[in-house]
């Protein structure tokens, strides 16, 4: 029946649509599933599908048959709402051979302008897609070769279509076509490189990567591993132009980073050293223009003690006072020497020495050079024994001691901490003040030689401090810094009884 009335209705138009080479089909436009009215004999040869069998079957079991379910659903929304529309499409014939076609929807309408029947025709582009087939294969051959690495993907999803060596070896991925790239790497979805290509494909603007860090996991160790890479993703649009993907093009340079970074690191101990050499050379000045002045303070006090008569009033403190000068003057003198020797990079002769004795001689100096006001507790206890360079120590108990003093000098409440205690190995000895704390900023390059932020500082303090500390096979640390004070430690390792034998 509705095949007489389709031929009633188009009359002789029927005997066209037969004779034609262009493959058609005629579905009715009135009924829901759109039954199939008529098709040409150009479409049985194309499709191979029974000319007697299709007649009043709905067009959905052909399309089914004939199309992907994707584009299926798509024609006949658009036959439903009557529309036209075009398709290229991979397509199936009745004994499952495929076929690369465009599928055109044009809708008949009567002088009233309903829609009596959908016209369904089929160009086939097998000759041309044979060539760009056989093109697309030499340029994937010329990409798999390709020094740099190339990816491509489809969908809003990011499904791999394409991946060249180099790119799998920069992933460390072999398996990636067909899958997501946040099913093959989802360490990158943590790191946000997912909402990257997703800002790419909604926006077509394409994202330029110089430099950037990508973490990759290892699926068979789970270990991390950084890479840098400078690449870039751009849309892939199709004729209409629509974002249908994306493509990826770029360069492993993580050994070139790599090389940048160590050549920094190599330039910053060729500074290291070459400061080390400008101290030393200013310790030999030192040693050379200090000596005799320290001399003569020293002869000078020795000569005033021999002048002082024990018996006068007052003569004790003043006894007191030339045997300070005295002391003072000598330890001057180790301090230079031992600059000197610290800049030659030798190792430190490590003498067992009472470190009760040896704070209170730091305490007592640190105390004549600061306020009044501040509290310097030695809490170190007697008896705690320390193997290493006795003024080299010194060197870095004052150095602690006078910069937590100047911490505590503008704060209410000015008190500075002294203590030791062993743990493990080694002896650990800690310098606490209420001062403000240090700022992260001032913490990360706090042991590292840098312009002094004091009136009249060198910057050498802390990193001389370091120095010496490194130079026992210890180390020096900031173990708590806050609003409340800071706290500045060292450790030396503890000698062995055969060692200090």
């Amino acid at each position: 029946m509705l095949v007489e009335r389709f031929r009633a209705s188009i009359g002789p138009f029927v005997a066209a649509a037969e004779s034609t080479h262009m493959p058609m089909i005629f579905a009715d436009g009135q009924e829901a599933d759109h039954p199939i009215v008529f098709a040409n004999r150009a479409f049985r040869d194309l499709a191979g599908f029974d000319a007697e069998a299709l007649p009043g079957q709905p067009i959905a079991g052909l399309l089914g048959e004939l199309a992907d379910s994707g584009t299926s659903a798509a024609i006949q929304t658009a036959l439903s709402a009557g529309e036209s529309g075009n398709w290229e499409l991979q397509c199936r014939r009745a004994d499952r051979s495929e076929f690369l076609a465009a599928i055109f929807l044009s809708p008949m309408r009567d002088a009233q302008h309903v829609i009596r029947h959908n016209l369904l025709s089929f160009i086939e582009l097998g000759g041309p897609v044979d060539r760009l087939l056989e093109q697309r294969n030499e340029f994937h051959a010329l990409y798999e070769q390709a020094p740099g690495f190339i990816a491509a993907a489809e969908g809003p999803e990011h499904r791999f279509t394409f991946a060249n060596a180099s790119y799998k070896r920069f992933v460390g991925r072999d398996q990636l076509v067909g899958l997501t790239v946040a099913e093959t790497m989802p360490e990158l979805v943590e790191q946000g490189f997912i909402g990257l290509l997703d800002q790419v494909y909604r926006t077509g603007e394409p994202f330029v990567g110089t430099g950037m860090p990508l973490g990759f996991v290892d699926p068979e160790t789970g270990k991390s591993e950084q890479r840098y890479a400078d690449f870039v993703y751009q849309a892939v649009r199709n004729a209409g132009g629509k974002i249908t993907g994306l493509f990826c093009e770029g360069y492993d340079v993580t050994v070139q980073r790599k090389t940048a970074e160590s050549l920094s690191a190599l330039q910053s101990e060729m500074i290291h050293i070459s400061r080390v050499n400008a101290m030393g050379t200013m310790a030999t000045t030192l040693a050379h223009e200090l000596n005799q002045p320290l001399s003569a303070i020293t002869n000078y006090a020795a000569g005033g003690l021999k002048l002082i008569d024990p018996a006068e009033h007052g003569a004790g403190r003043l006894i007191q006072a030339m045997e300070g000068i005295n002391e003072a003057a000598h330890r001057a003198a180790d301090i230079i020497r031992n600059m000197r020797e610290l800049t030659r990079r030798r190792e430190p002769k490590r003498v067992a020495f009472e470190l009760k004795s040896a704070v209170g001689e730091c305490v007592r100096l640190v105390r004549a050079t600061v306020s009044p006001g501040i509290s310097i507790r030695d809490q170190v206890a007697s008896g705690t024994t320390m193997a290493a360079d006795r003024v080299q120590i010194q060197q870095v108990i004052i150095n602690l001691l006078r910069n937590a003093c100047e911490a505590v000098m503008q704060m209410d409440r000015q008190e500075v901490s002294i203590t030791a205690h062993a743990k493990h190995d080694s002896l650990v000895v800690s310098v606490i003040d209420t001062g403000p704390g240090v700022s992260a900023e001032a913490a990360q390059d706090i042991f590292s030689w840098s312009d002094s932020t004091k009136e009249g500082g060198m910057g050498f303090g802390l990193s001389i401090c370091r120095t010496i500390v490194e130079a026992h096979r210890g180390r020096i640390w900031l173990e708590n810094s806050g609003s409340n004070g800071s706290e500045f430690c060292f450790s030396v390792p503890l000698l062995s009884e055969t060692a200090q034998a």
